[in-house]
């Protein structure tokens, strides 16, 4: 009888998070999705936060519930970059920790514009207000007191501390730092933030065992065994990336909250030119460096949701689709990137007076702004995708896009339009995908990636 196993990919979005179980019997793999839940920054203490505690109680309601459903095999967990937590010398959560899209980062940002080359030069990194080089920066404005600190660790990691108690630091998700390198953090730029590099814990590779679900987790999950928790790909774009089809040299988007545009490379691109053109290099599971920019993504579409949820017009996503897709093609266009649109807030209104101001359109109607917003990333992915052929020197056959953003055939349409080469959709669950196959290569179960 062939053994079949259950693996749990627990996977966190900046806007929503999931649990999958992946049932694999040594052929197929098939998945059910047992959790899902509503993810975002909460405000406190004047800073935007991630609320770790409701974020553990859901992860630990998805193990609760894919026992009930299959029994569990072994868990990973991977999660948007750049973000940490920090772990006190007694062991427990110091604070929540702070968002990425909190507004100190970017007041470092701006501070520190003169060291951006040098930033870019420790590990390959673009400069973005979010980047963990800024958080930690913030926190030297602020005077922070490191001795109260044993751990800083990385949101897949700080959650795999609570389930098993055990701090490691993973590659993968370490790498969208800004100052890990050739496996070790930049003791220069440690000095520079004032931060100890005793505060990071051993580095173990991708797919390794973290530890084993420990007595807590398990009473609060309604457990009562401990199944292992495995590093997968801590990233989730490492995770998706680990499902393109193209084995050498792919070309991907990995589509949700952000895009991420990009290729693999066998080392580090630090030319000027990829530089110059914000790429950013980070590392996969699968041992490639992940050359890619990180540009604005369905964050505009779902912070216009919001807007107009909160004005008491309430869609779902294929219903802002199909009204993008009767609207009149105005020509408006926005620059997703533009910091305007970086805070969350307005955003419909935001686009509207945008579009009025520099091109003199205005935007009446939901299905006219959001067929702004889907030219604006067709138009933006094709403009990465010419800078990155001209980095490279490459040429490629065709674009997968990978996540839930992959669901949006009318984006696809303008996709494939504006690049000129076939649009390849799927799969749509790529990062917990990725997660569940990096869970099987851990188990020895087989070498899938």
């Amino acid at each position: 009888m062939k053994k079949i196993y259950n693996v749990l990919a627990i996977d966190l979005g900046a806007s929503s998070g999931r649990g999958i179980v992946y049932t694999y019997d040594g052929e197929d793999m098939r998945e059910t999705v047992v959790h899902r839940f509503a993810n975002g920054a909460e405000e406190e203490g004047g800073h935007l936060v991630w609320n770790v505690a409701r974020i553990y109680e859901e992860i630990c309601k998805a193990i609760r519930l894919a026992d009930e459903a299959f029994g569990i095999d072994s868990i990973g967990i991977d999660t948007w970059g750049v973000d940490f937590g920090l772990i006190g010398q007694d062991g427990k959560i110091l604070e929540n920790p702070r968002h990425y899209r909190d507004p100190a980062n970017a007041r470092m940002r701006l501070k520190y514009a003169d060291k951006d080359r040098r930033f870019f030069d420790i590990a390959g990194i673009s400069v973005n207000d979010f980047n963990t080089t800024y958080q930690l920066l913030a926190r030297k404005e602020e005077n922070f007191d490191w001795s109260k600190v044993r751990h800083l660790l990385f949101m897949p990691q700080l959650f795999g501390y609570l389930l098993t108690g055990v701090a490691v630091t993973e590659p993968t998700i370490a790498s969208t730092s800004g100052f890990f390198a050739n496996g070790v953090f930049d003791a220069a730029f440690l000095r520079d933030a004032g931060v100890p590099a005793s505060v990071f814990p051993e580095v173990r590779p991708a797919f390794a065992k973290l530890g084993n679900l420990n007595g807590s987790s398990q009473k609060l999950a309604g457990i009562s065994y401990a199944p292992p928790v495995f590093l997968t790909p801590g990233h989730d774009t490492a995770c998706a990336v680990l499902c393109c089809k193209e084995k050498k040299d792919p070309l991907y988007l990995s589509s949700g909250t952000w895009s991420l545009f990009g290729t693999t490379a066998d080392a580090p691109i630090l030319s000027e030119q990829a530089f110059c053109s914000n790429y950013t290099n980070e590392l996969g599971g699968n041992g490639k460096v992940r050359f890619l920019r990180n540009i604005m993504g369905m964050w505009v579409i779902q912070e216009c949701r919001r807007e107009w949820a909160e004005k008491g017009i309430s869609l779902d996503y294929p219903q802002i689709v199909s009204l993008a897709e009767k609207s009149v093609q105005s020509g408006a266009c926005i620059d997703l990137n533009d910091k305007i649109f970086f805070a969350p807030g307005k955003m419909a209104t935001k686009v509207r007076q945008y579009v009025l101001e520099r091109q003199g359109k205005d935007l009446a109607t939901v299905g006219e702004i959001a067929e702004c917003v889907y030219e604006s990333m067709a138009k933006e992915y094709r403009k990465a995708y010419e800078e990155l052929k001209k980095i490279t020197g490459r040429k490629y056959s065709r674009l997968q896009i990978l996540g839930g953003g992959s669901n949006n055939v009318y984006l696809n349409q303008k996709i494939e339009k504006e690049l000129g080469i076939p649009v390849l959709a799927g799969p749509a669950e790529a990062s917990s995908l990725g997660n569940a196959l990096g869970q099987l290569t851990g188990l020895g179960v087989a070498n899938l990636i």
